[in-house]
Order: C-alpha cells, then sequence, then structure tokens
C-alpha cells in the first residue's frame, strides 16, 4: 500500500484541483449571470478597476489545492499515524487567512467581498474534503493489508 500511496494521493490531488476550479466556474458564472460585475482593483496607484478573469478564479483555486495536497502528502511523511489533525488545523487557518484578500480590497462593495468569500469557503469545503475522504479511504486500506 506505502509504495501505492504517492500515486494515489496525486490523483486525488487532481481530482479535488478540477472539481474545486470547476466548482468555483460555475458559482462564478451563475452570479455573473445573475448581475454580479466583479470589478475589482487591477493597479494601486492610481487605483483602475477592472473585472476579475476566468485565469484569476481558476489559479485562485487550482494552487490552493495542489499547495493542501502537498501539505497533506509533507505530513503523512513525517508523521503517517497522525496526519489529519495537524492538516485540519494547518488547512483551516490558511482558509480564515485567505479571507483577508477579498475583506482588503479597497474601493470593492460588499457584495463582490461576500461572493469572492464565498467562492474561498467552496474551493475550501471540495478540498479539505476530498483529502479527508481519501485520508478515510487509505485508512481501511491500510487495515485490510496487514
Amino acid at each position: 500500500m506505502q509504495e501505492n500511496f504517492p500515486k494515489q494521493l496525486f490523483l486525488v490531488g487532481i481530482l479535488i484541483s478540477v472539481i474545486s476550479v470547476l466548482t468555483n466556474l460555475l458559482f462564478f458564472a451563475f452570479t455573473q449571470a445573475l448581475g454580479e460585475k466583479y470589478v475589482v482593483p487591477l493597479t494601486v496607484s492610481p487605483t483602475e478597476t477592472g473585472s476579475i478573469q476566468l485565469v484569476t478564479v481558476i489559479l485562485a483555486t487550482f494552487i490552493p489545492a495542489v499547495l493542501a495536497t502537498f501539505l497533506y502528502s509533507f505530513l503523512h511523511r513525517i508523521a503517517p499515524n497522525a496526519t489529519l489533525p495537524p492538516f485540519l488545523s494547518v488547512a483551516a487557518s490558511a482558509l480564515l487567512v485567505s479571507f483577508g484578500g477579498p475583506f482588503e480590497l479597497p474601493e470593492v462593495i460588499l457584495q463582490t467581498k461576500l461572493l469572492l468569500s464565498t467562492m474561498h469557503i467552496i474551493a475550501a469545503i471540495i478540498i479539505i474534503g476530498g483529502l479527508i475522504i481519501f485520508h478515510g479511504k487509505d485508512k481501511k486500506i491500510l487495515v485490510f493489508d496487514e
């Protein structure tokens, strides 16, 4: 089982990355169809505003999924029997810190800030949930392999 762990985790990481990106893109498109413009500052001084691009949504979702997968892999390598508690602690802290991005945007209306924060929550649920499910499946497989 241990020799297949990195390959299985890699596949799970790709899967949760794709699912979280697609879900956030769907949410982004749905809220835009309802009239949200996602106008944010593009430059600092002088402040120029513009709409968020799709590539921004994709990268802002994909990169945290990859980082979470690497974190889980690292924690599994150094503490295979105690991976989940430190992972959840770091993941929850990262989610709380990520809210600073949308809420610190100058000249952005509250609705846009809340919708961007909702996208962070959607991504976190999928990413963390996917790795928790993988963790549970991994433990069951290990029990049967003994």
